[in-house]
């Protein structure tokens, strides 16, 4: 979770310098951001600390991912989104991306089923082969599935 010892606004324009204040606060509302961030002392030209030390994990990791939508590209990689969130604010979060997620080709690197789980399509790793593709329920279909295993260990439903 990079961010620089400078505004979440100067932190957002870094990666679109176009961007106006409007896309930055739909982004940070899609991230689960807009909230915590208007109650900061500026908003968003509070400074950051160095490295973003002011704010939780969870609150550096939604920054990060609403810098991500603001740049605005068609293509949009997620690297573990939801690590650092509670369950509450996973489910909003991955709720809100799907909207996000119009238009663009959403790629999410994740280890928890939660966060996969309504994907359209899942690649399954497992020590770095390719073990499945396919949609959660396609997966869950085949009963040696290595995917269907992950996911009883998991203690997810079928």
């Amino acid at each position: 979770h990079l961010l620089l010892s400078e505004s979440i606004r100067s932190n957002m324009l870094l990666v679109n310098p176009a961007a106006s204040d409007s896309d930055i606060r739909a982004a940070c509302e899609t991230a689960g951001a807009l909230a915590f961030v208007d109650d900061l002392p500026d908003g968003l030209d509070t400074v950051l600390g160095r490295s973003g030390d002011t704010l939780s994990v969870g609150q550096k990791q939604r920054l990060c991912i609403a810098r991500g939508i603001v740049r605005d590209t068609p293509i949009l990689l997620l690297d573990e989104p939801t690590a650092a969130l509670d369950p509450p604010t996973e489910h909003a979060l991955v709720r809100s991306l799907r909207a996000a997620a119009e238009g663009r080709l959403v790629v999410v690197i994740a280890h928890r089923l939660s966060t996969i789980r309504r994907a359209d399509r899942i690649v399954f790793l497992e020590e770095g082969e390719i073990r499945g593709i396919g949609s959660h329920e396609e997966l869950m279909a085949d009963p040696a599935s290595r995917y269907r295993r992950f996911v009883e260990l998991q203690g997810g439903d079928s």
